[in-house]
């Protein structure tokens, strides 16, 4: 990293606050990450060199001659301020132009969403196949659900309370607290004598588990939750996809 910024420091500092920092060899500081060590009594270290001041890095004299505008970085890291002109490999796009490394666990939650959506597609053309219409319809909302908690999580937009296949939280629970009442059979316990689609709807169930998992490991910040409304909604995904598994083993979407 050749730019230290102010943010950097700030969250290496979360922790401890030393009392040098140590600058490598064609690293500079911006003038608020200069600005930051001063009011924190930070000495700055460089390599080969004895403790400095920190101070503002020096803006070039001004000279007659025509100056060529350095070029625009078109990203910058949303870990450290640093900027880009062109996407490293390794790196992609958090919301806007900020980046982050693609191991970083919001983007390791949209690739569940990812993975959501193909096994999605796939029970769909299963279903269509079958001329289990109800069931492709059902999956569709499905569907819409995980592109509505991606786009929203990038936008950073928070997502509205609406019903799930027409139902409400409150009758979500009723029917899948009372399947034989609503639906004729009881309980589902993961059995391979289920039958096919209840088993791949049942796969779907655990992959939404997954990826509301996922949603909390990104997004919690101590014992604080950023976004409450993807969990919730994934957690509402899950029930209605158990409400799936009970319509189609009681013969609904045939």
């Amino acid at each position: 990293m050749k730019v230290i910024s102010e943010s950097y420091l700030r969250d290496c500092f979360r922790k401890e606050v030393p009392e040098t920092f140590r600058l490598e060899e064609g690293q500079i500081l911006t003038p608020s990450a200069s600005q930051l060590l001063n009011e924190k009594g930070i000495k700055v270290t460089r390599e080969d060199e004895g403790e400095t001041p920190s101070e503002p890095v020096a803006a070039p004299r001004k000279t007659d001659v025509a100056e060529t505008p350095a070029p625009r970085a078109k990203y910058v890291s949303a870990a450290d301020g640093g900027l880009y002109e062109t996407k490293p490999e390794h790196m992609t796009q958090l919301s806007g132009n900020r980046l982050v490394a693609k191991d970083h666990p919001r983007i390791a939650f949209r690739g569940r969403i990812d993975s959501c959506q193909a096994e999605i597609c796939l029970l769909q053309a299963k279903a269509h196949e079958a001329g289990k219409k109800g069931l492709v319809e059902d999956l569709s909302e499905i569907m819409e659900w995980t592109t509505d908690i991606m786009r929203r999580d990038v936008l950073d937009t928070p997502i509205p309370e609406k019903p799930i296949m027409g139902l409400s939280d409150a009758e979500l629970r009723k029917r899948s607290h009372n399947p034989k009442k609503y639906f004729g059979v009881g309980h589902l316990l993961p059995s391979w004598e289920m039958g096919q689609t209840v088993l791949e709807l049942n796969r779907l169930r655990a992959l939404i588990r997954e990826m509301e998992v996922a949603a909390v490991t990104a997004l919690k910040e101590g014992f604080e939750l950023q976004k409450p409304d993807i969990v919730q909604a994934l957690n509402r995904m899950s029930s209605a996809i158990y409400i799936m598994m009970l319509k189609e083993k009681g013969g609904m979407y045939t």
